[in-house]
């Protein structure tokens, strides 16, 4: 997409009627008038609402008049996302002035993590130049005023979408559907991003999200009898706004397909929010195996016969020894707190019910670093000055906020004396949504989570958000200590909540890892707290778990482990053997939620691949309650970058097939008791034969960075040089003109070992 030599002009000196941003497939026409509209590939996708400001109790629109078009200009320049052009409406609304800009982006192509990076998107901006008062719309689910906004209308060409929303990010009320006036979205408080595309092979995508302000940001489908229409802006209930208070909307274009339009989507506002992934990569609960109770585990306010919580943790150390499983971290969930009004947290400290001698006592008992859950605050926390504490709290509707950044710092420093590693922030939606100041100020909510991210930083903690909306991932995109959050509902045993797929693409656009939950890994667990539930779908669990590339967490009763299935995720030393990103849905998956009858996978479909450089990439496809059959091309899989390839099963190592689009992937028979995953290797010519490198087949991810630091091919060898504990025995595969061969070595006491294609050994041994 080309920028118009002539748009930035005609925006200046008011000449034309209109103009435009155009290119191949993408094309912004803008009129001095202040209305717009978006169009793909010569077809309007998207026709501009009238903008809207609410002042002073009434509603100003373009609709009537009643707000006013004083200018247009034209501006230009530069930032560290890219050169920028923009046109600007200058309006008045009674006393009050309100600018309306569209911008233009050509981003810095370094930006993108992949070749042939988007030419450009669009920022929508509003700005208020004056003080605006009494602003509040009738719910705050609406927004105060609406810029931009698009009338919701059947396209000439059938459009699909995908709408996240609700809370586990945005998984809870996600929507799909064809775009048009029937469609079915989350709208205000709970919304989320949303996606509109296409039928064609290349799935052209628009996504649309708020760029700025996103904890005061809302999405508002406005239904009526004459026409539907969708805006962004500031959430209805705030009244009050100061001036040069600015909030943006982006709008991003891609012509790759879904996925990979939602990872570069994700990468500008991860550059606009520098955003640090240290804490991701440094996380240990999210790199380590850990032992988790929250909700569906089997010590979910659930303890051993005749025992306290202190004497279950206490056993549960002692089988974690016995059985030689590398769990290296325990979670503990709501069990262990001081309740109080609303069943809210009064003091976040064990109650000697459950912990006889204390938090700090039982963590230098076991040794194991801990994950611990927190919810909302009650109205009579003890922290709380109102009732008698030393930190500053706003207390509403039997809920409280701390406001004052010691508290943060205190509690957490606090928790390090007894383990803490992880802060497990629940029931962010409830908080958010039950606190009403926090809907009606534009800045309370983002005070409050920066607050809590900079006492996790100062104190060397990450933290997990669960039960968040949008707003609250999107924000966390600019506190690097949020490293995790929850992508699904509730885990209970025989449910099917491990369908994070779809979630997990806009996880892996912002980078922070989505959480699967805990699971069992043992069928039948006797006395368990859900009435005799069982879990027939053990591997399953465990494999999304480990795809997902966030927190590994089993969560049996003691002597039931499944170490078998355990250890497929991890090495000796607990350290989990990931890929290189989330396993996220396909594209032709989502596209088929969209159309019933769109040639798309009926059920669920994931790739994700482990990244070495170069054309060393290694794929993986999961399939799983999928009725019939479907053929998948690389290209459907995201695979396009990827060398000659061949896939295999990870049933069937030695039956290999060239991957390509002419020779389809046939996918059958994946249930989620059998369900079917593949591994895609690129081919090595060596010595006149094909040679793959298939990896650590008794891992769920054979080829994990976690795993294999490198890969040298030359004329007289094929090394792969690996990691992992001291003395840990490793066994990895490779095969030979379609016959696969295990080679076993053991890991050195540096931690590294070189395996030999050539030598089908350890020269290092």
């Amino acid at each position: 997409m080309k920028m118009d030599v002539g748009f930035l002009l005609v925006a200046v000196i008011l000449l034309c009627s209109g103009a435009s941003t155009k290119g191949d497939s993408f094309t912004i026409n803008v009129n001095t008038n202040g209305s717009y509209s978006i169009a793909v590939q010569g077809n309007v996708w998207l026709q501009s609402a009238p903008t809207f400001v609410r002042v002073n109790k009434q509603v100003f629109s373009t609709a009537d008049g009643s707000l006013k078009l004083l200018e247009t200009t034209g501006t230009s320049g530069s930032d560290f996302i890219g050169k920028w052009q923009a046109t600007n409406f200058l309006y008045q609304a009674s006393t009050c002035r309100f600018l309306a800009s569209i911008y233009v982006y050509t981003p810095d192509p370094s930006i993108f993590s992949y070749n042939n990076p988007p030419e450009q998107f669009l920022l929508f901006k509003q700005t208020y130049l004056t003080q605006t008062n009494a602003t509040q719309a009738p719910s705050v689910d609406e927004t105060i005023a609406g810029f931009p906004g698009f009338v919701v209308e059947e396209a000439t060409a059938p459009l699909g979408y995908m709408s996240y929303g609700g809370d586990m990010y945005g998984d809870s009320s996600k929507a799909f559907g064809q775009f048009g006036p029937k469609m079915k979205i989350t709208s205000g408080i709970r919304s989320g991003p949303l996606a509109i595309f296409d039928r064609v092979k290349t799935a052209n995508t628009l996504i649309l999200s708020p760029a700025s302000t996103f904890m005061a940001a809302n999405l508002w489908y406005q239904t009526s009898s004459t026409g539907n229409n969708l805006y962004w802006g500031i959430m209805g209930g705030v009244s009050d706004i100061t001036p040069g208070f600015e909030t943006s909307t982006i709008l991003f274009y891609s012509n790759q397909g879904i996925n990979k339009g939602f990872v570069s989507w994700g990468q500008i506002l991860q550059k606009m929010y520098e955003r640090d992934n240290s804490f991701v990569k440094s996380d240990f609960t999210n790199n380590y195996l850990g032992y988790w109770t929250d909700n569906g585990a089997y010590y979910y306010y659930n303890t051993e016969p005749q025992k306290n919580y202190q004497d279950t943790i206490l056993d549960l150390a002692i089988a974690i020894k016995e059985t030689g499983i590398p769990f290296r971290y325990l979670q503990f969930d709501s069990w262990w707190y001081y309740k109080g009004v609303g069943d809210g947290v009064k003091t976040w400290e064990s109650t000697p019910e459950v912990f006889p001698n204390g938090m700090q006592w039982l963590y230098n008992k076991t040794g194991l670093p801990i994950s611990a859950h927190n919810r909302y605050w009650a109205s009579d926390t003890t922290y709380a000055k109102q009732n008698g504490g030393k930190y500053a709290f706003l207390v509403e509707n039997n809920k409280a906020l701390p406001i004052d950044q010691t508290f943060w710092d205190d509690l957490i420093s606090n928790g390090r004396k007894w383990g803490l590693l992880t802060y497990e922030q629940d029931w962010l939606n409830v908080e958010f949504a039950d606190v009403p100041s926090l809907t009606y100020d534009a800045y309370l909510g983002e005070m409050w989570l920066n607050q809590m991210g900079r006492g996790a930083a100062k104190n060397g903690v990450t933290i997990q958000y669960c039960m968040a909306n949008s707003r609250h991932l999107l924000q966390g995109i600019s506190i690097p200590t949020v490293t995790q959050a929850r992508a699904s509902g509730d885990y209970h045993p025989g449910t099917q909540q491990w369908r994070i797929g779809v979630t997990s693409v806009f996880a892996r656009a912002i980078g922070i890892a989505p959480f699967k939950d805990n699971f069992w890994t043992t069928t039948v667990q006797p006395g368990s707290p859900y009435k005799g539930a069982q879990e027939p779908y053990t591997e399953l669990n465990a494999v999304v778990a480990t795809l997902s590339t966030g927190p590994v967490g089993p969560s049996d009763m003691i002597g039931k482990f499944n170490k078998t299935i355990i250890m497929k995720s991890v090495n000796s030393d607990g350290l989990i053997l990931k890929p290189s990103r989330p396993a996220t849905a396909i594209d032709n998956m989502i596209r088929r939620l969209a159309w019933d009858d769109f040639e798309g996978p009926d059920g669920e479909v994931w790739s994700t691949y482990s990244d070495f450089g170069g054309n060393n990439k290694y794929g993986i496809v999961l399939a799983a309650d999928l009725q019939g059959s479907y053929n998948m091309t690389p290209c459907m899989a995201g695979f396009q970058g990827f060398p000659n390839s061949m896939v295999f099963s990870a049933k069937d190592p030695n039956k290999v097939q060239l991957l390509t689009d002419p020779q389809p992937l046939l996918l059958s028979g994946c249930t989620m008791v059998d369900f079917c995953l593949y591994y895609v290797s690129p081919v090595i010519p060596f010595g006149g034969h094909q040679v793959l490198i298939q990896g650590e087949l008794d891992k769920w991810v054979p080829m994990s960075p976690q795993r294999v630091v490198d890969i040298t091919v030359d004329s007289s060898d094929i090394i792969v040089r690996i990691a992992g504990a001291s003395n840990e025995q490793v066994f990895f595969w490779f095969n030979t003109d379609g016959v696969s061969q295990r080679v076993g070595c053991f890991v050195d006491e540096t931690g590294f070992t070189s395996i030999s294609y050539e030598q089908m050994g350890c020269p290092e041994a």
